[in-house]
């Protein structure tokens, strides 16, 4: 049996799961053109729609307002810190609205207001409320909410704001009352008082000067877009010239307001990463002020001339190895679950990879990619198998990513004999085609000082409540040796609602490295850190995800059953990427240890209290008596759990990591 076999046999076992099936995933690429208006100017036409939105509250959580379709109302409110209209009017709203479903939140649009201020400024005041940072201003603007206190209430499905002003008059009680009752609402204005304090203003654009288009919004949308929206691309259109953009500057207005796109969803306070897409607060309110403007050509050159259909050709030179995948055949409409493909290694010699580039057939079908390597099976060629997920990772493609040159002084051992695996994400855009993606490998001519390492922190445990809008479950990896982590993998289903890897030092200081507040499974991808992280042995690298089970998930693809570990998309993950090397090298460190690997698997989940040693009422329900004896034998140190080297020596001489083990 391989080794990866014995890990996915030995995860089942132990959690009493079976790894049986294969990735799926139903492909969103495009969104509705959706008009949003910008906040008016003039007071006599005021706005009365309220567009979608995403934004981040204090704790880190994501915020999307069309998520909340199902509730009966939700308010909206303007914030500063410090503010006493704000306090004033939060005591004069009861809470029988919230226990009938009524959905709150304040938005702060203080340009010198971090998130980390209103935290502490809410921990003062004893604000259990979710205020959103409206980083760049935008969301305020165009709900023309300019007052701390001014409140707005929202009719969810019709997306109509009926009630503007304060939040002490009896028009707030009663168009909150008609809604709860399923009642026909209209817009209700009343004045702020004459002391309303001002939300403070980001600064207001000046008049966009002639050469905008040509100096700064094209050049903008070729560096943040257009490699995935040029002909031949993944986007389901073509940014090609001016005209194409201003056709589509509403929807492309939307996704920035909801961070749709670019497609970039690590928390921007958390972490530097490379090839970070998301747009600063200045990129932000130049386009939208752009595109408020009515996206004007201008004068200068229209660099948007230049995207073109990008040519085949390797970007690092001729590779010392082209691995081609079969032809697969995508139908013009439908979604497409996971392809597993195997290609022999046609070399009878070991190398040490160094760089890699994946070259897709058709750029427009493939959504991403991920090459590993691993022993050979019997058959090559298509497969059902998601064995790779636990291999050697070469790298991740993902648009914008083609090409993965490794951190200096490190390389990936691939073996004579092994072969090439390949998990590709397929997505159909309305034409039948056909991909044959090649994977270019560069050598290098002598062995490097550190091996490339890739680790996975996964729970098979994982027990998701029927109907239940947030449920973490939590994993983690402990390093046994000192290293150096260049980069992080969350990945979940559609159930997955946001993701965060945390790092606890051996001192017992934690810090959150990596933020995903609004996890989309439709856009993965790994976060190369710009620095590299340094863990000493015992650092604990914890996976947290949050699931959303509800009906409020439009990706649910059931909210009425309770969900458990699988490879299926109405099933569910708990996986995390790590990409490393270990500060000092060993001569085996291009080796595999099956019992280490396992036991640190097992590990991680098992220990539910995350305290570094399993006890037993943490082992599987069905075996404890059984084990209580040997367990009792190897807790050596008398400490009522053991740790990593007694919990291996224990799963060992226990036969855990055989398949009959349970």
């Amino acid at each position: 049996m391989s080794i990866h076999q014995r890990i996915l046999s030995t995860l089942a076992s132990v959690s009493g799961n079976v790894f049986d099936a294969q990735f799926a995933v139903a492909v969103l690429l495009s969104v509705g053109l959706i008009g949003t208006a910008a906040a008016a100017d003039n007071p006599d036409d005021p706005v009365t729609r309220a567009s979608d939105f995403t934004l981040i509250d204090q704790h880190g959580k994501a915020f999307n307002l069309h998520y909340h379709e199902q509730v009966p109302a939700i308010v909206l409110m303007g914030h500063r810190n410090g503010s006493t209209h704000v306090s004033a009017a939060i005591a004069d709203i009861s809470e029988q609205w919230s226990e009938q479903g009524v959905v709150f939140a304040l938005i702060n649009p203080a340009p010198g207001e971090s998130r980390a201020d209103i935290l502490a400024d809410t921990q003062q005041h004893e604000l259990d409320m979710p205020v959103l940072k409206d980083e760049a201003g935008l969301v305020a603007e165009t709900l023309a909410l300019n007052h701390a206190a001014e409140t707005l209430i929202i009719e969810p499905g019709r997306w109509q704001i009926v009630y503007r002003g304060p939040a002490a008059t009896d028009a707030f009680s009663t168009t909150l009352q008609a809604l709860l009752a399923d009642e026909s609402v209209a817009l209700t204005e009343q004045a702020m008082p004459a002391d309303a304090e001002l939300l403070p203003q980001h600064a207001a654009a000046a008049e966009l000067p002639d050469a905008m288009y040509s100096d700064t919004i094209a050049p903008l949308l070729v560096e943040k877009c257009a490699d995935c929206h040029r002909p031949g691309g993944i986007g389901p259109w073509a940014m090609t010239n001016h005209a194409m953009i201003q056709g589509f500057s509403p929807m492309i207005r939307e996704t920035i307001l909801t961070k749709r796109m670019p497609p970039w969803h690590a928390d921007p306070k958390i972490g530097e990463f490379l090839h970070d897409l998301s747009l600063s607060v200045d990129e932000a309110r130049q386009l939208v002020s752009w595109i408020d403007a009515g996206a004007p050509r201008g004068e200068g050159e229209d660099k948007l001339m230049s995207v073109v259909e990008q040519a085949e050709q390797w970007e690092l030179g001729e590779p010392d190895l082209v691995v081609t995948l079969p032809k697969f055949d995508i139908p013009a409409t439908g979604t497409l679950d996971y392809q597993f493909f195997e290609v022999k290694n046609p070399l009878d010699r070991d190398v040490w990879v160094r760089a890699i580039q994946i070259a897709p057939g058709d750029r427009q079908v493939v959504h991403h990619a991920i090459a590993t390597f691993g022993a050979s099976s019997n058959e090559a060629g298509q497969s059902n198998s998601s064995e790779s997920l636990f291999q050697p990772q070469l790298m991740t493609f993902v648009p914008g990513n083609e090409t993965y040159e490794y951190p200096e002084n490190t390389g990936v051992y691939v073996p004579a004999g092994s072969s090439f695996y390949t998990q590709m994400h397929y997505t159909t855009y309305g034409r039948a085609t056909s991909d044959e993606t090649r994977i270019g490998l560069y050598f290098r001519d002598e062995a490097p000082e550190h091996v490339l390492q890739h680790y996975s922190i996964v729970n098979p445990e994982l027990r998701i409540p029927q109907g239940v809008a947030e449920h973490e479950e939590t994993a983690y990896y402990q390093f046994q040796r000192d290293a150096v982590i260049y980069s992080l993998f969350p990945h979940a289903h559609y159930r997955g609602r946001s993701s965060e890897f945390t790092i606890r030092y051996p001192d017992g200081r934690e810090e959150v490295v990596l933020s995903v507040p609004n996890y989309d499974f439709n856009w993965q991808r790994y976060f190369q850190f710009q620095e590299p992280i340094e863990a000493p042995a015992g650092t604990f690298v914890i996976h947290r995800t949050v699931y959303d089970n509800s009906t409020a998930n439009l990706s649910n693809p059931d909210p009425s059953v309770t969900v458990r570990f699988g490879e299926q998309t109405w099933e569910e993950m708990l996986y995390g990427g790590i990409s490393f090397r270990y500060e000092e090298p060993s001569e085996s460190d291009h080796e595999i240890n099956e019992d280490d690997y396992m036991a640190a698997l097992a590990m991680g989940f098992m220990d539910v209290n995350i305290d570094g040693k399993i006890a037993l009422d943490e082992m599987p329900e069905q075996s404890r008596q059984q084990l209580a004896l040997p367990f009792t034998i190897m807790d050596r140190n008398k400490t009522m759990g053991l740790e990593y080297p007694e919990f291996r020596s224990f799963m060992v001489q226990s036969n855990m990591l055989s398949r009959d083990a349970f």
